[in-house]
């Protein structure tokens, strides 16, 4: 069930636009040198709080 709830609250989340990214930074060690940056996907929910990727990516993989 609760995947069930996590796939309708998500499609919502696009509605209301909880989704975001954040960028981090890729340091090269040995310089300091800033080499890139990659961007992670966020879904702050509004009861759940914090959604970790972790639980919310493959659901959206799964039901494009």
């Amino acid at each position: 069930m609760d995947r069930l709830e996590l796939e309708s609250d998500l499609r919502r989340a696009l509605e209301r636009n909880e989704l975001y990214l954040d960028y981090q930074p890729i340091v090269d060690i040995a310089t300091g040198e800033v080499r890139g940056a990659e961007a992670l996907a966020r879904w702050r929910h509004p009861t759940r709080g914090l959604v970790p990727p972790s639980s919310f990516i493959p659901v959206a993989e799964a039901t494009g």
